[in-house]
């Protein structure tokens, strides 16, 4: 298994969970699948399915990129290389809870990307309707009660109230096509969105040290119940670790690794 996903209750706040690297050589596999754009080959590795097949081939070009990406010279580029990591490590985090009626939209590939992290959608497969969309905020960060109740509350609180409604119809909707909605039952499910609002939230951050206390959780998701909704509706998990940045160069380098080894395409 890759990643431990234990539930919690962050009570009055949230529920949620913590996270921990039962695998850091298998993550560090899906991660470079996902770099190289092959999230779906991810996934079935996650299914516990390992493909069958040649190895990945992968262009010069795009390892040269990559290189440069995880290897990072200044603080900006080494925050924006660990954000990405942190990205996918939450999408597989995502990935691993989701039930046989949800679908999630693909991990970013680039560390700057701006907009919505992730979104998931929930349907019923008996009336082919939406019944849930949940937005996804990801920090990878040192300051984490900071980040959390400047930046995410303040993206959850845009998407309560409809300032990016174009964003996240956008992106539910992509998601409806891939599981075979009709233009008539998307239609029903664009109305059902703006209308009815059916949204949950998840909160993703990196914390320290490895042994975040429940008072230090409760602290820092102190604030979420503003958003209004039932506590089902506001999730809240942590990655702890001794020291996030160091954690990451020597995360990053096992990503490396991996993609060192693919075949290149000359």
């Amino acid at each position: 298994m890759t990643l431990v996903v234990e539930p919690i209750a962050i009570l009055p706040h949230c529920l949620g969970s913590v996270w921990t690297v039962a695998d850091p050589e298998a993550l560090a596999e899906v991660c470079a699948q996902i770099l190289i754009g092959r999230a779906l080959h991810a996934a079935m590795i996650l299914d516990g399915v390992h493909p069958a097949g040649t190895p990945p081939i992968v262009s010069a070009a795009l390892k040269e990129k990559l290189r440069l990406e995880l290897h990072p010279q200044t603080n900006p580029k080494i925050w924006h290389r660990d954000g990405l990591l942190f990205e996918i490590i939450s999408w597989v985090a995502a990935y691993l809870t989701a039930t046989v009626n949800d679908a999630i939209s693909d991990p970013h590939l680039k560390a700057t990307n701006q907009g919505t992290d992730c979104v998931k959608v929930t349907i019923d497969p008996g009336t082919r309707t939406l019944t849930r969309a949940t937005v996804y905020e990801y920090k990878c960060t040192t300051n984490w009660r900071q980040l959390f109740s400047q930046d995410v509350l303040a993206a959850f609180r845009e998407y309560v109230s409809g300032e990016r409604d174009n964003q996240l119809a956008q992106a539910a909707i992509t998601l409806l096509i891939g599981l075979g909605f009709t233009p008539q039952e998307r239609n029903a499910a664009y109305d059902e969105l703006i209308r009815t609002r059916p949204l949950t939230f998840q909160a993703s951050l990196t914390v320290a040290p490895s042994g975040f206390t429940a008072k230090q959780r409760l602290a820092l998701f102190e604030g979420y119940d503003a958003i209004a909704g039932d506590i089902a509706t506001r999730g809240g998990n942590i990655m702890p670790l001794d020291d996030v940045r160091a954690w990451f160069a020597v995360f990053s380098a096992r990503v490396w690794s991996r993609i060192e080894a693919f075949d290149v395409r000359r």
